[in-house]
């Protein structure tokens, strides 16, 4: 039988997570990730690495297989940002010579 709460917990964490998708589509398009600070992403990925340690201990399957995925997008994420932190730079030489 189907548990709705289950269903429930394992699409919240699918949105959650896929939610990161589109930032990381435009942060690779765009190349310019000027706009989100280190601390927003130091601070989200702290609270999903808790919430993982909690969801471990209670066992908790639709939140740590949701939020490992999370976690994954939002490590590439500070790894575009890192990597393109130079390309801001010549954005804004080109844009206001």
């Amino acid at each position: 039988m189907i548990d709705i709460y289950e269903t429930c917990g394992y699409l919240a964490g699918i949105l959650f997570a896929f939610s990161l998708i589109p930032q990381l589509y435009k942060s690779c398009c765009s190349k310019n990730l000027e706009d989100i600070s280190y601390g927003w992403q130091a601070i989200y990925i702290s609270a999903i690495i808790l919430g993982l340690i909690y969801s471990f201990h209670k066992d908790l399957p639709p939140v740590y297989l949701s939020s490992s995925v999370e976690l994954i997008f939002m490590i590439i994420l500070v790894i575009l940002k890192y990597y393109y932190k130079d390309n801001n730079l010549d954005i804004k030489d080109i844009e206001n010579p």
